[in-house]
């Protein structure tokens, strides 16, 4: 599945508000930065605690993500397209053929909701994301 991933710089609350007043959409599901730390991170920039760092809402039958982005946006960066696919396995082959003559921007992360996410701009300029929706395999303390 590919999903719209629409990334701001600090005003995605107010972005999510202005198209869920225009198309009508119901409330989107938020997560800020101050809602979650990955591990080993202390706590986030006084700043970026309300900033979104992952929202969805349905747009006209169409799932679209949303999120502020912590680094300077240019012209061109605020669209990506996510491909969602089953396995880790899956998504490491699919990540690796847009890397050939792209640009990796984010490397192979493990999170908390998946063994597999990283980014890339491929060689035509397209931002993608892969994200595997297994999940990681948890952590016995």
């Amino acid at each position: 599945m590919i999903i719209p991933y629409l990334t701001f710089n600090g005003n995605c609350k107010d972005a999510l508000n202005f198209y869920r007043a225009v198309f009508h959409c119901d409330e989107p599901k938020i997560l800020t930065y101050g809602d979650y730390m990955p591990e080993g991170s202390k706590t986030p920039p006084e700043l970026l605690r309300t900033w979104v760092m992952h929202a969805e809402m349905n747009v006209c039958g169409t799932n679209i993500w949303f999120a502020d982005e912590a680094t300077p946006l240019k012209s061109g960066d605020t669209i990506k397209l996510t491909a969602t696919v089953p396995t880790g396995e899956e998504a490491a082959t699919i990540f690796v053929a847009l890397c050939v003559g792209g640009e990796v921007t984010l490397p192979l992360t493990e999170t908390f909701y998946s063994v597999f996410h990283a980014a890339v701009t491929d060689k035509f300029g397209v931002n993608w994301n892969v994200v595997a929706e297994e999940a990681p395999k948890q952590v016995k303390g």
